[in-house]
Order: structure tokens, then C-alpha cells, then sequence
């Protein structure tokens, strides 16, 4: 499994336990600081799927 799926499952298993898209999005810019694309796009996959269900 890459990065990305990696960050996007657990992304997803967040959002089950009630973790805050705006707490997701907090995470992801931290990531985006820090130069880590990977997980910055497994995140923003999962916030994605989260807004087609919602």
C-alpha cells in the first residue's frame, strides 16, 4: 500500500471517531508545511469523500 491510501484510511478511521473536518484540515496544513505531499493528499482524499457523503 502507498503513502497516500495510508493517510487516506486513516483519515477516514478519524472521521469515523468524530474528528472535525476543520481538525483534519488543521493536520493537513501541517503536512503542507512540512513539504509532505503524500500525506497532504491522502488527507484531502478523504475529506473529499467525506463532503460526496455528507
Amino acid at each position: 500500500m502507498d503513502l497516500v491510501e495510508e493517510y487516506y484510511k486513516k483519515a477516514l478511521s478519524e472521521i469515523e471517531k468524530g474528528v472535525s473536518i476543520n481538525k483534519l484540515y488543521q493536520i493537513l496544513y501541517e503536512f503542507e508545511k512540512n513539504e509532505e505531499y503524500k500525506a497532504c493528499a491522502g488527507i484531502l482524499k478523504a475529506i473529499k469523500k467525506k463532503n460526496e457523503i455528507s
